[in-house]
């Protein structure tokens, strides 16, 4: 193969290579961003929340259930992020696949003072691509999925979280 040859073939590799990459970076909506599903309706402790009431600001989606040992862990991290924005942390907590008694009983003994809604049927959380609990969804402010969070989290990491949404 002459020298002309190899160079037009390594060439052609590169731009294969860079045409990829460019594919894979800008694949979906570039941004690596999906809207949020709707938000259950079945309220276990108000006030009532939906996805319109949240927008303008990045707020935290959190599914939780009351059998869930690492749910117990972080609840006191949540209600302290709640507690510490006096009520406006844009935090709302969604019961899933629990019974109303055992979810309102948690919700009493944890002290949460945040909207707390219940998704009984599990729809709502297959529908966001729950896959364990906890899980906190961070929703920019224009209701975009913008960061999923796996397993308990800390006041911190839930005030960095929105800090990056913003």
């Amino acid at each position: 193969m002459s020298k002309r040859g190899t160079i037009l073939g390594l060439l052609s590799v590169g731009a294969v290579a860079v045409l990829v990459v460019a594919e894979i970076a800008t694949s979906g909506s570039g941004t690596g961003k999906r809207a949020a599903p709707a938000l259950p309706s079945q309220v276990l402790r108000g006030p009532r929340v939906d996805l319109a009431s949240l927008r303008g600001k990045p707020a935290l989606v959190n599914f939780w259930a009351s059998w869930c040992a690492p749910c117990k862990q972080e609840a006191p991290e949540l209600e302290r992020l709640a507690r510490s924005r006096h009520g406006q942390a844009r935090l709302v907590g969604v019961d899933w696949n629990d019974t109303t008694a055992n979810a309102t009983a948690f919700v009493r003994q944890q002290g949460l003072t945040y909207p707390i809604l219940r998704d009984g049927s599990s729809e709502v959380g297959r529908r966001f691509g729950l896959t364990g609990l906890p899980t906190t969804f961070v929703l920019d402010s224009h209701g975009q999925i913008a960061e999923v969070l796996l397993g308990p989290q800390t006041e911190s990491s839930l005030r960095e979280a929105l800090g990056s949404a913003g």
